[in-house]
């Protein structure tokens, strides 16, 4: 195993960093090499925009290149150019911050080479004032082996979209066969490496393999991104010193693995980095004065370890339902709410309630909170039992009258989500509702599409919009015995928060913010057995803003 220890990696987290824009490399001619994955961009701000690409030379040496940002595609009217290195200790994937652009513009960019130019992008910055509205594309959980990724075909044809946001998910760690299985991974769309990424090596090619996708690539090329991490980038059910999928006895030291996801990650994404936080991935975006785009990191760098009600369970369900029911009271009332369990930490918590308070003085619109995991309450339903097959494994038919159960006594089942964090659930619910302006949640990691409102103690706080999937299964696949729309009937009849929802359908979400209202959209993908750009069905709904706060959730 590679011994990749603190000092490395923070030397090579160093070296991932953003080049500035004016940086000059020492004279020469630039390389000779390929543009291997495309193009991308992200995290526009009024000012400038990240430019991403990566370039390969035929020795592995590093590539000097130079890039441009033009007013129109032929580049007869460039605004800003500068230099660019891919080097090889960040996976030859260059990254500049090209600032000095003129706010709320529509541009091309591409790289140049000895070897000849990069596709040509097309990027925009945000507004630097003003009330222009802000349209969204919402995407998580996409795995390439189960499927086409035709949310990001549809979107990539959309010329409304500004900005396209990933909560997570956004590649799966898992080893060939076994998340999708062998008989249920669908042909031409293997991974690499085959097995498990544990080595910083190993992120780096299952990042090439998803980026090599034409429409996660062509999506790129077209959008400027803002992108979040979640458990998969690292491993299945992380929190900050440990993950579930992580066997520290044959998989090495939790540190350097999570070290090595994040240093792949930031070099593949087009995000913005911190040259004095190298872990740090929260931040802001702000478009004008219609909305404050907060990024947030939920999975790690402030999380205490999830709880679970089967693990906890496990030891004495053979004795008895009153030794359960100890169990069940004895987490509830104990771990569960615990108020010093966090989901932010306490210093991301603190940054996102002045946040939140800047918004509002400012007069922002929204208050945009961009995160991994679902917010609003998720309660089981004992009728949901109907809805399993014949032959449901034990652990399905377990866990739905599990689920059921806790609904009973008002506990919900979901842990690994805000559900499993009361205390600061209700700490950022009471501080949406006292400091804030509109504030919209977006969430993933559940790959279904659920959109709640968010209760406070004498309005709504927020409405929250968790976009569903690109390509991971969702509920359907354990509650397959049931009638179009039955699903989503029982389900909701258990959650009286929940205004809508779809648990059968892949796709994505499109929400457009105004001063006064939000118009939203869910987009249900063709079946992703094969590859299209088309949608199955596109659902419509609206929420108001006004002297009295927000209106909820309503279909439009």
């Amino acid at each position: 195993m590679t011994n990749l220890n603190r000092r490395t990696v923070l030397s090579l987290a160093a070296l991932a960093g953003l080049a500035p824009a004016g940086d000059a490399f020492a004279a020469g001619a630039l390389s000779v090499g390929s543009f291997t994955h495309g193009v991308a961009s992200g995290d526009p701000l009024s000012d400038r925009v990240v430019l991403w690409t990566r370039f390969v030379t035929p020795d592995g040496a590093p590539g000097q290149l130079r890039w441009e940002v033009a007013q129109d595609e032929a580049f007869a009217r460039i605004i800003a150019k500068g230099s660019a290195n891919a080097s090889p200790f960040n996976d030859y994937c260059a990254k500049v911050d090209a600032s000095g652009l003129p706010a709320g513009g529509r541009y091309f960019y591409r790289f140049l080479s000895a070897s000849g130019a990069s596709p040509i992008g097309r990027t925009r910055t945000a507004p630097a004032g003003g009330r222009d509205p802000l349209t969204i594309a919402l995407f998580s959980c996409s795995n390439l082996p189960f499927g086409y990724f035709n949310a990001y075909a549809h979107a990539a044809t959309r010329e409304d979209i500004d900005l396209c946001v990933h909560v997570g998910d956004y590649i799966y760690e898992y080893a060939r066969g076994t998340y999708p299985s062998a008989n249920e991974t669908l042909r031409n769309r293997w991974i690499e490496p085959a097995g498990e990424i544990i080595l910083l090596s190993d992120y780096y090619q299952r990042y090439a393999s998803y980026r090599a996708d034409p429409d996660l690539q062509e999506l790129h090329r077209l959008k400027p991104f803002a992108l979040v991490w979640d458990d998969h980038e690292i491993t299945n059910n992380t929190w900050w010193e440990g993950a579930q999928n992580h066997q520290p006895q044959s998989e090495g030291k939790w540190v350097d693995r999570r070290a090595a996801a994040f240093k792949a990650y930031n070099d593949w994404m087009p995000i913005r980095t911190f040259a004095n936080e190298p872990l740090r991935i929260y931040r802001r975006l702000d478009w004008g004065n219609t909305a404050s785009l907060l990024m947030l990191d939920t999975r790690l760098i402030g999380r205490d370890e999830q709880l679970d009600w089967q693990d906890a369970l496990a030891p004495v369900l053979a004795k008895g339902e009153a030794a359960v029911l100890k169990a069940v009271g004895d987490l509830a009332q104990g771990r569960l709410i615990d108020p010093k369990r966090s989901l932010l930490g306490t210093k991301q918590e603190a940054w996102l309630t002045a946040e939140l308070s800047r918004a509002k003085a400012r007069g922002t619109d929204w208050a945009v909170l961009a995160q991994q995991v679902i917010f609003g309450q998720q309660f089981g339903a004992s009728e949901a039992a109907r809805l399993l097959p014949a032959d449901a494994s034990g652990r399905n038919k377990q866990f739905i009258t599990l689920t059921g159960e806790l609904a009973k006594r008002g506990l919900e089942w979901n842990l690994d989500s805000w559900g499993g964090y009361p205390a600061a659930r209700a700490r950022l619910t009471a501080a949406m509702e006292q400091f804030g302006p509109a504030v919209s949640i977006l969430s993933g990691d559940s790959h279904n599409a659920w959109l709640n409102d968010i209760a406070g103690a004498k309005r709504l706080a927020a409405v929250e919009f968790a976009g569903g999937s690109v390509s991971s299964p969702g509920f359907e696949r354990t509650l397959s015995k049931a009638a179009d729309g039955e699903r989503e009937s029982v389900i909701r009849a258990a959650n009286p928060l929940l205004k809508w929802a779809d648990v059968t359908n892949r796709g994505y979400g499109v929400l457009r913010y105004a001063p006064n209202a939000l118009s939203a959209e869910w987009v249900a993908s063709n079946d992703i057995s094969a590859r299209s750009a088309g949608a199955k069905s596109i659902t419509k709904l609206a929420v108001e803003t006004g002297a009295s706060g927000l209106s909820g959730w309503m279909l439009a």
